[in-house]
């Protein structure tokens, strides 16, 4: 990725700063780097963005770094700054890059996946506990209550579209089939009793990023973080079939069709990718199998006895999307 900006004919930078870039024209540590950190944290409580050092102010002229404190900068100590004062994790980076013929720094941060991000205690007269740094267009400063209260109406819509997911999959699973993992107390409530995971296990585990799957689009499911040497009993857990029982094979004789008329109905109900009907299982490096729903069955079923022609004209719209 390259810095974001352009030169007009004086050598000049065009770009002015905005709700996602800054520039800045030296690197510097202590409360500079406090006063970075806090745009940063800006930023991700809004779209995410850049800052880019190595650009004079008035005019705006790209004059590259002037020293290593950059490249010398350590991230690690960063990440401590960040999980110190704010209440979020940061999802940030820096990067050195040349550009034309200069080498600049840049600080990159993403848009925060959960908001607002919350400064948590006081340093010297940069941060404030308490306060939510809100990046507007060429300033960083504390949020006004319109940007607020549209981080926290969009927040309560992520969480509602989040448990009606939840709610989805139970009714597909079946609520038989549904057991809670308790990362925090190591336990998992099965509806028969517990099973007790040592803590050293229950601490590796984490939820893999939210709309992410396993099996590709299959169910989603849990990510194991560092080296696991216990094993979990399984046996209750629901196996795909549960929620896939379904190959080629099946509707093959269930309905009379071949292949190709097959393929025909994938593309018509647009049914590859969608977890509701379909999921792609690797089973080796190279290859997979496709398995499917009983909602999925029951789909084609009702199709075919309402319309007895959908099929064949179903298969004639695919011979020509194909050509």
């Amino acid at each position: 990725m390259k810095c974001t900006f352009e030169l007009n004919s004086k050598g000049l930078i065009k770009q002015r700063e905005s709700y996602d870039l800054e520039f800045k024209e030296t690197f510097h540590f202590g409360d500079s780097l406090a006063e970075y950190l806090r745009s940063i944290v800006g930023m991700a409580n809004n779209k995410g963005g850049e800052i880019i050092f190595g650009i004079k102010d008035k005019p705006r002229e790209p004059k590259g770094l002037q020293n290593n404190k950059f490249e010398d900068c350590d991230p690690n100590k960063i990440n401590q700054f960040l999980s110190q004062y704010f209440s979020h994790e940061v999802l940030w980076g820096m990067e050195v890059h040349e550009y034309y013929g200069k080498e600049f720094g840049r600080f990159w941060v993403d848009e925060a996946p959960q908001k607002p991000i919350v400064c948590t205690k006081v340093y010297k007269n940069i941060l404030r506990e308490a306060a939510i740094y809100y990046r507007y267009r060429g300033e960083t400063k504390e949020i006004a209550y319109p940007e607020l209260a549209k981080i926290l109406a969009n927040e309560r819509e992520k969480e509602k579209k989040l448990w009606l997911r939840h709610v989805e999959k139970i009714g597909q699973v079946g609520p038989q089939n549904i057991h809670l993992i308790d990362t925090f107390n190591g336990e998992i409530q099965t509806g028969h009793g517990k099973i007790l995971l040592d803590k050293t296990i229950a601490d590796k585990l984490k939820f893999i990023k939210e709309g992410q799957f396993s099996e590709k689009d299959g169910a989603p499911t849990l990510k194991l973080v560092g080296e696991v040497t216990g094993i979990v009993d399984t046996s209750s857990v629901p196996k795909t079939d549960v929620l896939y029982p379904y190959r080629f094979g099946d509707f093959k004789d269930k309905f009379g069709i071949n292949n190709f008329q097959f393929q025909a109905i994938l593309w018509k109900l647009d049914v590859k990718g969608n977890p509701k009907y379909h999921t792609e299982i690797s089973t080796s490096k190279t290859t997979s199998t496709h398995k499917y729903t009983k909602e999925f069955s029951s789909r084609i079923q009702s199709i075919f006895e309402r319309y007895p022609k959908w099929l064949v004209e179903t298969v004639e719209e695919y011979k020509k999307s194909n050509r």
